[in-house]
């Protein structure tokens, strides 16, 4: 567990310095920075409302049009989702270090502008393709972490009925019916 999430910390962190050269893909960024912000919300990370704010920068920011940004701000919340899930199924296990990884990246000495240009750690600059009013980008949730543990239990629940209730169909092999019917 400690293992994958290192490696999607490291991801993420590669994401945002990858150039035009690199393989790493618009969408595949947006999937690693949701991960490791699910990961944060997760783990109840005192920097995961300025995380958000500078992730969802990015996704604007980067975007070359309104689908791209579309498909990306889709992968980020897969993403996010997807970290969260794994978290609550290991019981928040190993939170006390994610955290810390998570609260000690460089992502958080980036600077974001108010009309939406964000200049990263290392001194990129990215400029989006609109300029747009930062500050509503994101409005902070203080029960962020409550409703996406509710949500997450809800579908669990709604999981189980829709499995109990499931039309049971039997199983068989085709191929090997005639020779079963000799036993």
């Amino acid at each position: 567990m400690k293992f994958l999430m290192i490696v999607v910390s490291a991801l993420a962190v590669y994401a945002q310095t990858a150039t035009a050269a690199d393989k790493i893909s618009y969408t595949e960024e947006m999937y690693a920075l949701g991960t490791v912000c699910g990961q944060g919300l997760a783990c109840k990370s005192q920097k995961y409302h300025q995380f958000e704010l500078l992730a969802r920068a990015i996704v604007v920011s980067k975007a070359a049009n309104d689908q791209m940004q579309q498909d990306g701000m889709e992968r980020y919340n897969a993403g996010k989702v997807d970290a969260f899930m794994a978290m609550e199924a290991a019981n928040f296990a190993d939170c006390d270090i994610i955290r810390e990884e998570f609260d000690n990246q460089k992502i958080f000495q980036s600077v974001l502008y108010s009309d939406g240009r964000i200049k990263l750690y290392d001194g990129t600059v990215i400029t989006p393709r609109r300029p747009y009013t930062a500050a509503k980008l994101y409005v902070k949730d203080r029960e962020a972490f409550i409703k996406a543990d509710a949500a997450y239990k809800k579908s669990v629940a709604l999981a189980k009925k829709n499995a109990q209730n499931a039309k049971q169909v039997p199983l068989y092999d085709a191929q090997y019916e005639s020779i079963s019917k000799q036993f």
